[in-house]
């Protein structure tokens, strides 16, 4: 029998979840501690901006922003540009999976806000065997590698123009947490799932792969910060969507990860299908613990599954470009399950260095995310 927290969506089909006497779960907890991190407050976006400018090494450009043409991305830029006042250099990671929307989204919200875009294109057949690798190896997180990929690429814009903060568009106000056995990231992961599928595969030279040496390289050595304005921002959906209708000339896309052709492949039929997971239950959860959505009407959203979106010419879109046949697909989609534990990875050594991690959080070195995602 499924088990449901009794303040959000969340269920025992997550895997780490715990419940208190109260049957509130471990996920809402941490939730809850975040909102004391990162107040709702301008003052604290204004007081984020006087350390990025006190630590800029780049005289035209203040951080680097990461834009994929979704809802996140773009008001990000928006805040950061616009409320912040800061000039960032817009960061796109081309994985050979934009859509029509996507692209345009981006070049309307640059040229809207007036800030400089450059375009990082991943190698279209490396990066096509990686997302092979993880469908064949029969793990939840597939579109880790565009994770990875963006996380790569925005230090190196980073590196390249001496800049030292990287301002992402994720907030746990809007997204909440994924569950571990959801969504690992990881590149030792990323490597061994790679190769165990097929060695030829060229991760070092011809992929934008994250080693623990570049985290070492880029967070300590070259002192990049990440940070995410949108954790101190009221986000209402309906309120931010208007915002970047008539500030940036955005579309809408029709669901939450849907602007890409893949993510929306993901999300909306693989996930479901395949684990039975369906990610509306972390987004709508995080709203309900924002007092964004009644508990109630989340619930009757979830009634409705989410493949109704999904139109079967996408599927075979999909498998087309990854050269998959239906037959191999089917394979797939009936292999046992495994996740990130069945594979190499740094996850053993992160559990032992727990004391470090902690201080290097403190330190501003890591971010508070990781440690606590861990830690849930």
């Amino acid at each position: 029998m499924i088990k449901k927290c009794k303040q959000c969506v969340l269920d025992t089909t997550v895997p780490e979840i715990k419940f208190d006497q109260e049957g509130i779960c471990n996920f809402c907890k941490l939730h809850f501690e975040f909102q004391k991190f990162y107040p709702i407050s301008k003052k604290k976006l204004l007081e984020l901006k006087s350390k990025i400018l006190n630590h800029n090494k780049n005289d035209k450009y203040d951080c680097i922003c990461g834009v994929s043409g979704g809802r996140d991305s773009t008001y990000n830029l928006y805040i950061v540009k616009k409320i912040m006042k800061l000039n960032p250099l817009a960061v796109h990671y081309d994985n050979g999976w934009g859509t029509k929307i996507s692209t345009e989204n981006i070049k309307n919200s640059c040229d809207k806000l007036k800030v400089d875009l450059v375009t990082v294109v991943e190698d279209w057949s490396t990066f096509k065997n990686i997302q092979k690798a993880f469908l064949y190896s029969s793990v939840p997180d597939i579109d880790v590698p565009t994770d990875i990929g963006i996380l790569k690429a925005t230090y190196d814009i980073a590196d390249k123009f001496n800049i030292k903060y990287i301002l992402n568009g994720h907030s746990f106000r809007n997204e909440g947490f994924d569950p571990l056995n959801w969504t690992y990231m990881d590149g030792k992961y990323l490597e061994d799932v790679s190769l165990r599928w097929d060695n030829r595969i060229d991760i070092k030279s011809k992929f934008h792969n994250f080693y623990l040496k570049d985290f070492f390289y880029y967070n300590i050595f070259k002192n990049i910060k990440i940070d995410l304005p949108l954790n101190y921002v009221n986000y209402n959906h309906g309120e931010v969507e208007n915002t970047l209708i008539n500030k940036c000339n955005w579309s809408y896309y029709d669901g939450h990860h849907f602007e890409l052709a893949f993510t929306k492949f993901s999300v909306g039929y693989y996930l479901p299908k395949k684990f039975n997971i369906d990610r509306r239950k972390v987004d709508l959860s995080a709203r309900i613990r924002e007092r964004k959505i009644n508990r109630n009407d989340a619930l009757e959203i979830l009634k409705t599954p989410i493949g109704k979106k999904i139109n079967p010419n996408l599927i075979n879109y999909v498998l087309s470009k990854l050269e998959i046949s239906k037959n191999d697909f089917d394979k797939i989609l009936s292999k046992k399950n495994k996740n990130f534990k069945d594979f190499k990875s740094y996850y053993s050594l992160i559990k032992k260095m727990n004391l470090p991690i902690k201080i290097a959080v403190k330190l501003g070195l890591v971010p508070k995310i990781l440690y606590y995602k861990f830690k849930a």
